[in-house]
């Protein structure tokens, strides 16, 4: 996490990729293995963090009570409204904000979600919600927030909080964002591919089963040892997923029961670009 002070107010703290994200990408088939191997340790520990479950200790209640509790510290002490306007509203943020820090937040890439337009929100589940409370949102200026900062029930009346302000039921995480193109950038998708995705640790570099990056011997048979294996995404007969929407929901959400986990690190546009990348490996490219 990042600080930074204008001259004209209070210390805004912004969201930072830890080093070990930002390797240097390299050109050519040695770069692509010397970073698919440092991402190799990241995509199996937040994978298997991911998949083994929320950290949130129960459901919110979602009563009047928990409510009204989430709303105090929405405004207060978790410090939401600076971003998110007070009470979930964009258009109306916190008057003691500086002049300096309303010019950081109308600068921000991407823009704070708009809290009561739940269409337009990537989060649909609260495990999701409580993880980017607690957590952060990468790529985000969702920073995390400690336990000190906001205990896990003060986590859960904001989650209240949030349900109550929300105008529609959100739609399925399983489905494309509405309007969404699902094909994307390849040279980008093949990037994600072999370094954040972590997709060539079991489907091999560029697709070839055969070509994985540098791993233990003990990983190796782990891989080796998959009730399920890795598919051959060069060849699109023994591809279980037939069209781009099956492809976008089993990057997102994964396949119970495999070793396919779901992608929660990748943006909307990255899986985009994957399935453009992928698209090429089935024709042949690459």
């Amino acid at each position: 996490m990042m600080e930074t002070a204008g001259p004209e107010g209070p210390i805004i703290r912004t969201a930072t990729m830890p080093p070990l994200l930002l390797p240097a990408v390299r050109s050519g088939r040695t770069g692509i293995v010397l970073t698919a191997s440092l991402c190799l340790a990241i995509s199996l520990i937040t994978g298997s963090l991911l998949w083994a479950g929320s950290s949130s200790p129960t459901k919110p209640r979602n009563g009047p009570q928990e409510a009204a509790q989430g709303r105090a510290l929405f405004n207060g002490k978790g410090l939401c409204s600076t971003c998110h306007g007070v009470d979930g509203d964009k258009g109306q943020l916190p008057t003691d904000l500086t002049p300096h820090i309303r010019d950081n937040i109308a600068r921000l890439d991407p823009a704070p979600a708009d809290l009561r337009q739940a269409a337009t929100l990537s989060l649909t589940t609260d495990k999701q919600r409580f993880e980017a409370i607690r957590h952060g949102h990468l790529r985000t200026a969702m920073y995390p927030l400690s336990k000190e900062t906001l205990s896990d029930e003060d986590i859960l009346a904001v989650l209240s909080y949030l349900a109550s302000i929300r105008g529609t039921v959100p739609p399925p995480a399983s489905q494309p964002p509405s309007g969404f193109s699902l094909r994307g950038d390849a040279n980008s998708g093949r990037q994600l591919y072999h370094e954040l995705g972590g997709c060539a640790i079991c489907h091999g570099i560029d697709g070839h089963l055969r070509s994985r990056p540098p791993m233990s011997a003990d990983l190796v048979a782990r891989l080796n040892a998959l009730p399920h294996p890795p598919a051959n995404l060069r060849d699109p007969a023994a591809l279980t997923s037939q069209n781009d929407e099956d492809r976008y929901r089993s990057i997102k959400l994964g396949h119970p029961g495999t070793a396919m986990y779901p992608k929660n690190l990748l943006r909307d546009e990255d899986i985009r670009d994957l399935i453009a990348y992928l698209s090429l490996l089935r024709e042949g490219g690459r």
